[in-house]
């Protein structure tokens, strides 16, 4: 009787483990998601031109994964999921740098390196990381946010 306490007390304390491991993971996704946050520090990060935009290089905005490719990574992580609309993207991330259309070079070069295409007309909200050398893109049909990626120089 006693080795099946002792079994059933070690079940136990792994299930309250694992209980408290979820709930850090999910209070953790929401941490990334603070879209204020974000929205703030991105519209800071995008005033240094870096070396891509013209200026100096810097560390934040240029750096293969420096702040600024962070905060863009999350900001798309977390409005590329088809929950917000084409104004909330541009609330939160300021005016994009281009919207590509058919027949307009961004779009083309999204649509080289793209494997999923959505079906219908849609457009892309482009925000350049570094210039228009590396961007960050929205899919969006009318006000629906399809999806969001990057398109990256690969040099």
């Amino acid at each position: 009787m006693r080795k099946y306490q002792n079994q059933l007390i070690l079940v136990f304390a792994l299930c309250m483990l694992g209980n408290s491991w979820i709930a850090a993971a999910n209070s953790s996704d929401t941490n990334t998601c603070n879209l204020e946050e974000l929205s703030v520090e991105y519209r800071n990060l995008r005033t240094i031109p870096g070396h891509f935009g013209g200026g100096s290089w810097s560390d934040d905005a240029d750096r293969w994964n420096g702040r600024k490719q962070q905060v863009m990574n999350l900001l798309g992580d977390c409005l590329g999921t088809g929950r917000y609309s084409k104004s909330e993207i541009i609330q939160w991330m300021g005016n994009p740098d281009r919207i590509a259309v058919k027949g307009d070079y961004y779009f083309a070069a999204i649509e080289h390196d793209r494997r999923n295409k959505p079906s219908g007309d849609y457009q892309y909200l482009i925000y350049f990381w570094r210039g228009g050398h590396d961007f960050l893109y929205f899919t969006f049909r009318g006000e629906t946010i399809i999806d969001s990626g990057w398109w990256m120089a690969g040099e």
